[in-house]
């Protein structure tokens, strides 16, 4: 599978991608919706069924999502967000108006764009003074809790060796936006915390793009494996996340 391909197999199930995934700390959310005085024009790079745009949206701020999934798309627009509109495209195939936008952002979404392609976009799309922003929830302890599980149904999750997975935990983006020619480049972090149940692991863990690409057979095991360990403990468990907020300006 490709990953142009890989980036779009969210949709698959839309519903438990919407139900299961976090939301942002409502500190994450300020710093961001805050990069950008005055804030009139936004527009937001694949924002999925709308967990981070349903925080940021606002009467008389316009927001443009750029969603490639269609089912994700029809989703988010189903919310009725004030003055907010979706097209159902890549954010590199898109052409729209360039030079008056506040903030462009992308909450969970940058490490799928064609990165060098992306900052050049930015750059055209952006007002003089405009802050592009990316913001990630990573989780800290996603599979070390559950290596034996793993070890039985999925070793090679555990030896991730895909590239954007590894940008998305761990690059420093601040480095790249530099190197592009953003300026006032800055890095926010806040850490917290979330509890689920055993259906509501099994639920997220569903939805994550390496588990959607094993075979049936094997994604249900190892999802009825993660179920029962966690009904095993006590039957929640807690998971650990930060959230990174990289910004910078045209």
């Amino acid at each position: 599978m490709s990953d142009k391909e890989r980036a779009v197999v969210f949709g698959r199930d839309a519903a438990a991608y919407d139900a299961a995934r976090p939301s942002y700390p409502a500190d994450a959310i300020a710093h961001l919706v805050g990069l950008a005085d005055p804030l009139r024009k936004a527009i937001e790079i694949g924002p999925g069924t709308g967990k981070a745009t349903v925080d940021i949206a606002r009467p008389g701020l316009e927001l443009i999502g750029l969603e490639p999934d269609a089912v994700m798309a029809q989703m988010l627009v189903g919310k009725e967000l004030p003055d907010v509109s979706v097209e159902v495209t890549r954010y590199e195939d898109w052409d729209g108006a360039a030079g008056d936008v506040d903030l462009l952002y992308a909450a969970q979404a940058w490490h799928w764009v064609d990165v060098p392609l992306g900052y050049s976009l930015a750059l055209r799309l952006l007002r003089q003074g405009g802050a592009l922003g990316l913001m990630w929830n990573i989780p800290e302890n996603r599979y070390d809790q559950f290596e034996d599980v793993y070890r039985r149904h999925a070793p090679h999750i555990l030896e991730e060796s895909d590239e954007r997975i590894h940008r998305r935990d761990d690059h420093d983006w601040t480095v790249d936006m530099r190197e592009a020619g953003l300026t006032d480049i800055g890095r926010f972090t806040t850490h917290w915390s979330r509890e689920l149940d055993a259906i509501g692991l099994r639920t997220l863990y569903s939805t994550y793009s390496d588990h959607i690409m094993i075979e049936d057979e094997s994604r249900t095991l190892l999802l009825d494996d993660l179920e029962a360990t966690v009904v095993e403990r006590g039957g929640s468990v807690i998971l650990e996340y930060r959230t990174e907020v990289f910004s910078g300006r045209a």
